[in-house]
């Protein structure tokens, strides 16, 4: 994967997120979701599970985990990947 001209690497677990959330731009993705399309489980093994690959995915896209832009979250619905705003298309993520 790619960002600004650099190579990005992410584990198969990463890149699965990310792919579930970037599919959507816009949408709220819950994290009942999330675990059955990139976990493949509806059991929860933890509850940190998506939060602990979130917090490695915003790191390595450069995102804030403090103030995420490009993954937010939605208290008590779940995560949206944020469409780009016009202005920003040159800078934004590719695969």
């Amino acid at each position: 994967m790619w960002r600004d001209g650099s190579e990005i690497r992410l584990s198969k677990k990463e890149f699965e997120l990310l792919h579930a959330l970037i599919s959507r731009p816009g949408q709220i993705v819950t994290r009942e979701q999330l675990m059955l399309e990139v976990w493949e489980t509806t059991f929860w093994t933890s509850a940190k599970t998506i939060d602990v690959h979130l917090g490695w995915l915003r790191r390595k896209l450069g995102d804030d985990t403090r103030s995420p832009s490009l993954i937010t979250t939605i208290r008590g619905r779940g995560l949206r990947f944020e469409p780009a705003p016009p202005e920003s298309i040159g800078s934004s993520v590719a695969s």
